[in-house]
């Protein structure tokens, strides 16, 4: 498993995490995550972009120029949203000329394991709109 380690993106992390934390009006939660639950979490989105590493890349289509981006992972963020029975994890990813790009990795269990069933690369508006309008909250 690779470890991901990036001083200012965990700070942008620290800083969303308390905004989030301000703005959420509390999702409700079906099942609450233990810490054994946090670090498989975190387990399941390392595995996830290793296995979907592309030569030494996590690729990406760029939705509007439609350019293949080659993308590395940078940090990943100890910040979890909640959305009911589905749990969002958070990273940042870097351009090949060194750009942080952020990540939402969106998991649900499935027999007890974690999965990971969607992705956002570089579009947190879907995140903070849930947020903001109370239908996730980030966990403490």
């Amino acid at each position: 498993m690779r470890r991901f380690r990036n001083i200012r993106g965990l700070a942008r992390a620290l800083l969303l995490a308390i905004g989030a934390a301000a703005l959420s009006g509390g999702a409700s939660a079906a099942e609450p995550l233990t810490t054994a639950d946090k670090v498989a979490l975190q387990s399941t989105m390392a595995q996830y972009i290793e296995q979907h590493t592309v030569g030494d890349a996590f690729l990406h289509v760029d939705p509007v120029s439609g350019v293949v981006e080659k993308l590395y992972p940078a940090t990943q963020h100890p910040m979890i949203v909640r959305l009911k029975d589905v749990v969002v994890l958070c990273a940042d990813l870097r351009t090949q000329d060194g750009k942080m790009v952020n990540a939402d990795f969106y998991a649900a269990r499935d027999n007890g394991q974690f999965v990971i069933f969607q992705t956002e690369i570089g579009n947190r508006a879907p995140l903070q709109a849930l947020v903001m309008k109370g239908a996730a909250s980030l966990l403490e």
